[in-house]
């Protein structure tokens, strides 16, 4: 039987992997995030720290400090390409359904577990993570499943490993395992190893936000869009202490965070918040439900990753207890086998019927199309610096200077194509693509290769 969740993990990185390549084949990724991490990476595989020029920082762990993709470096030494990350963001994605599948096989035995697993794999969290370019924040996932793991079957040395994984992933999962730190101390009343859990990762993101990163970007911590509880976190602090009601109906004051909601406990049936295993995902609500960015309301991106197995686990936990509670023997087998089935269909019918991520496999540019701009992309040098609009950009980011055209726009080579934009263009982004190009061509650039909607310029 261990061949199961082996072959079903094994089964979903392989469609992750085919579906972020081609969708990266087809020029549907872009340079935040794919283009951003992948620069930085493809120079610690040099052996060097580069300036990130498409973020425009000296050093990318000043924007986030995520020192575990040093891991992924040697990769490029094999295959020097920038689909490394998303094959290894596949793997990570799937590995985190494990833990999952072993610990339901623990407490509902073998089809729930089948079911939970299967459920994780298609959570339209997890595929809207797969749609979108590769996010360091994949390595959480992981993280964050073993280390459960390891809390509810008290394997410390493999929860203190995962903690440490976790640490060196994004300073903000900290807070996740923080809640971890919690729920041992609380639920499972070991208040040593809960207080230290939480002693040390509260001090961890304290030092990295206030001092570690301020020091390697050479300013303050740029990513607080609380605006509505506050300034900073001292404000914000002193506004929940004299408005907390108010602060919790921020979490669901408008449509978007209530779709929001509904998505993420619809999926899982309501089943989590049964369990007190739900407090580990607070961190990450709040983070995206207090903060005034949109964007991180969405069901779409990476923002529903981390959530994911602690979702799974919840619900495992609350099917366990239901099932515990009922006092006929016969019927307590068919609590397991039926609720994980049921939570099985509301996986698929929210990740395919409703949210549906994958209908954006459809929209994409033709292979001729994406062999037009290719070609195109083959005149430029690789250690020539470029100015790229956004999607061409993660195809030429394994080079010491690379722009978005947008951000800086008088690099040795402009390389554009207007087909990839999909009719995203931000507001006023299509005039000043045009005038980028008119004002190149009176200051001395020539046409390097020109193809359909695809240009690339050379000042020469």
């Amino acid at each position: 039987m261990r061949a199961v969740p082996l072959g079903l993990a094994l089964l979903a990185a392989l469609a992750y992997a085919a579906i972020s390549i081609d969708r990266h084949n087809h020029f549907a990724s872009n340079a935040f995030d794919l283009g951003v991490q992948d620069q930085t990476i493809w120079g610690y595989s040099r052996l060097q720290i580069i300036p990130n020029t498409v973020e425009m920082i000296p050093n990318l762990l000043g924007d986030h400090f995520h020192p575990i993709l040093m891991a992924v470096a040697p990769l490029y030494w094999i295959w020097d390409d920038a689909r490394v990350l998303l094959v290894v963001q596949a793997a990570l994605l799937a590995a985190a359904a494990l833990p999952i599948f072993w610990w339901a096989r623990e407490r509902l035995g073998l089809l729930p577990a089948i079911a939970i697993e299967a459920a994780y794999l298609i959570f339209w969290g997890v595929l809207s993570g797969v749609i979108y370019d590769f996010h360091h924040i994949a390595f959480a996932v992981p993280a964050i499943s073993f280390g459960l793991y390891g809390v509810l079957t008290q394997r410390n040395r493999l929860f203190w490993a995962m903690l440490v994984v976790g640490l060196l992933t994004r300073e903000n999962i900290a807070l996740t395992f923080a809640a971890i730190g919690v729920y041992i101390a609380v639920v499972q009343h070991r208040w040593r190893l809960g207080a230290a859990v939480v002693a040390i990762c509260v001090a961890w993101f304290a030092a990295l936000i206030e001092v570690v990163m301020p020091a390697i970007a050479g300013a303050a911590y740029s990513h607080w869009t609380y605006e509505a509880l506050g300034s900073g976190p001292a404000s914000a602090l002193v506004h929940l202490v004299r408005h907390p009601i108010s602060s919790l109906q921020l979490l669901a004051d408008n449509p978007i965070k209530r779709k929001l909601w509904g998505g993420l406990l619809g999926a899982w049936l309501l089943l989590p918040l049964l369990s007190p295993i739900s407090m580990v995902a607070i961190p990450t609500l709040l983070e995206r439900l207090w903060s005034s960015n949109p964007a991180l309301w969405s069901a779409s991106f990476h923002y529903s990753l981390v959530i994911a197995p602690v979702l799974a686990f919840a619900s495992i936990d609350s099917l366990a207890r239901l099932q515990h509670r009922l006092s006929l023997p016969g019927w307590r087998g068919r609590v397991g086998v039926g609720g994980s089935l049921a939570v099985l269909a509301a996986g698929l019918i929210l990740s395919f019927g409703v949210v549906r991520p994958l209908d954006e496999l459809s929209t994409y540019i033709s292979a001729s199309q994406a062999a037009t701009i290719q070609s195109c992309l083959n005149a430029i040098p690789p250690d020539a610096s470029v100015s790229a609009s956004n999607r061409l950009l993660p195809h030429l980011s394994h080079r010491r200077e690379i722009y978005l055209l947008t951000m800086k726009s008088d690099a040795e080579y402009i390389a554009i194509d207007l087909s990839t934009y999909l009719g995203q263009f931000f507001p006023g982004e299509e005039a000043q693509i045009r005038m980028i190009i008119t004002q190149a061509l009176a200051n001395g650039y020539g046409v390097a290769c020109s193809r359909g909607t695809t240009v690339v310029l050379h000042r020469s």
